[in-house]
């Protein structure tokens, strides 16, 4: 470097590569004093803008990092929640299992307790000479144990889920009326055995959706349902097995045929067609209340109010609804084994001729009509077109 003291400036040499000539460069003395002031002052501009970005990208790195950590401790948290309920679920999945080992232990119960009370009806069936005895006694086994004992067991789901297991024919008839658990036990058996495309819909839940502790939760208490069912059902079969025992001597199968034969007489079940329970004339012969003499009554006369309500004493179809001169406004309905109720003297009919009518429905008013001596009811019931007492089917 050289100083020209003259203008006060200051020569820069500048030496090149070799073989090239050395450049000079003249600069005012103040112009040299600013350039290295205004580097030194870029340069820590730089390093003050970098350090600034270092900092702030630390900042949002921790930040994220903090984000993060606490992300990865909600996650430790739920999957220690899950592995908790993963144990729950694990022990109540062995409840279950041994829940079903009792279930399947009462069901070989059930299966031998069926077998002895079919062996029981095959005792029954083949235990008389008389080929009619034989049919008769075979209709009453059949009947008291899938009519009367089995009928007790049409709640149970579980007995109508083993019957149609089963193939049992003594006690599947009876088994119609079911809750919950049987309603999926044959939605089930349905769905296994039909070939029709099944019409279904509803909105999609997806099984993770649902809480599986609650899921484990309703098919134990289905279980618990069942097993209690099924209790219910062997304590019910034994004492069946234990009744049929008790009635294999001759004279106990002739008093169970007889009750039977006379609950058949009277089935179904006949109620009091009014209100009143006064019988005023009773079946058969009597003194004609206008003649004085003799004469043959062929029902019942029940005393009442005119306009008390008179009931179908029985289901049946209506093929009488009239007015003829003795009887007065009268309806004639007719039911299964060949009866017939007849109501005469009726003030009012409320049922047409082939109208179908439930026992029970009100099908007219008591009245005075007809040959009457005042307000009543002739109420009559024919067997075989034969007129038969009505207190035989039905009390007051």
């Amino acid at each position: 470097m050289k100083t020209q003291h003259k203008d006060n400036r200051i020569t820069l040499l500048v030496v090149r590569e070799a073989g090239r000539p050395v450049r000079q460069v003249h600069l005012s003395k103040p112009l040299a004093l600013v350039l290295p002031a205004a580097a030194a002052l870029s340069i820590s501009s730089l390093v003050t803008s970098m350090h600034f970005h270092a900092s702030r990208s630390i900042a949002e790195l921790e930040a994220e990092a903090a984000s993060l950590s606490l992300a990865n401790l909600r996650m430790e948290v739920k999957v220690a929640d899950k592995d908790q309920t993963l144990l729950q679920l694990r022990s109540k999945v062995t409840e279950l299992s041994e829940e079903a080992a009792t279930i399947k232990d009462k069901l070989k119960s059930v299966s031998e307790l069926e077998a002895q009370l079919q062996s029981l009806i095959e005792t029954e069936q083949d235990g008389g000479a008389d080929p009619d005895a034989d049919k008769d006694s075979a209709s009453i086994s059949g009947d008291a144990v899938s009519g009367t004992r089995l009928t007790a067991y049409s709640a149970a789901p579980a007995a109508n889920y083993k019957a149609n297991a089963a193939g049992g024919a003594q006690s599947g008839t009876a088994l119609s009326s079911l809750p919950a658990v049987s309603f999926r036990l044959g939605a089930v058996t349905s769905a296994i055995r039909s070939t029709v495309t099944p019409q279904v819909g509803g909105e999609y839940i997806a099984v993770y959706q649902e809480d599986p502790l609650g899921l484990v939760q309703e098919a134990r208490d289905d279980y618990e349902e069942i097993r209690s069912l099924l209790d219910e059902l062997l304590t019910s079969l034994s004492a069946t097995i234990t009744e049929a025992r008790e009635v294999q001597s001759a004279e106990a199968r002739l008093q169970a045929k007889e009750e039977l034969a006379e609950k058949a007489r009277l089935a179904p079940a006949v109620i009091w067609p009014t209100r009143s329970k006064i019988i005023t004339s009773s079946f058969g012969y009597r003194s004609d209340p206008f003649k004085g003499v003799s004469a043959y009554h062929s029902g019942i006369d029940i005393a009442g109010n005119i306009g008390d309500p008179v009931y179908a004493a029985m289901d049946g179809e209506v093929t009488a609804s009239d007015q003829m001169g003795a009887r007065g406004k009268y309806i004639i309905i007719k039911h299964a084994n060949g009866l017939e109720t007849w109501y005469m003297h009726l003030n009012s009919m409320d049922v047409s001729e082939g109208e179908y009518i439930s026992k029970g429905q009100q099908i007219g008013t008591l009245g005075n009509t007809g040959r009457s001596t005042g307000p009543h009811l002739h109420f009559q019931v024919l067997k075989q077109n034969k007129a038969v007492n009505p207190l035989g089917y039905v009390e007051p």
